[in-house]
């Protein structure tokens, strides 16, 4: 059944047991691992979409001097327009902070992914050849192949730059 509508709202300290939970429902863990870094997602800042009163999606961000990453983006309903309207919420305020740039690191085998940032405007920036065996140094967890048997070995980097 289709969504109704869908706001996006900052995180805040009631949605901490929520954030927890769905970051290891979707990633088996709060831990995030990308380009040789270990970071706990449950404890950064992010974005939360709400649709009819529920939580229907997370972003999880880090923002660096000029630097907007989004570390995480979780849809629980898929092809809902949840993944859009949280990347949209994400640059407009990486807009509002006058950050340079908004970028992210996905690995090789999400293609998914990867044809969404792209129809987003974001541009592969770096290709990280083998840059999940450091990643899985840090996190263990990271399985050699995907569910459907794909090698899960590079980084890639995308990019949106932002006007000045």
């Amino acid at each position: 059944m289709p969504l109704t509508s869908i706001s996006v709202r900052a995180l805040e300290a009631g949605d901490a047991d929520w954030v927890t939970a769905t970051l290891q429902q979707v990633w088996g863990s709060v831990w995030v691992a990308r380009k040789g870094e270990l970071l706990d997602a449950s404890t950064l800042p992010g974005h939360v979409a709400v649709s009819e009163n529920s939580r229907v999606g997370l972003a999880i961000v880090a923002v660096r001097g000029d630097q907007y990453e989004i570390l995480s983006l979780s849809a629980l309903v898929d092809t809902q327009g949840i993944g859009s309207a949280l990347m949209r919420h994400c640059i407009d305020e990486a807009q509002s902070m006058s950050s340079q740039r908004v970028w992210l690191t996905t690995t090789n085998n999400n293609f998914r992914a990867i044809e969404f940032y792209q129809r987003l405007g974001m541009n592969m920036c770096a290709f990280h050849r083998d840059g999940v065996a450091a990643s899985r140094k840090l996190k263990p967890s990271i399985p050699l192949r995907d569910e459907d048997g794909v090698a899960i070995a590079h980084e890639l980097e995308f990019e949106l730059l932002l006007p000045r």
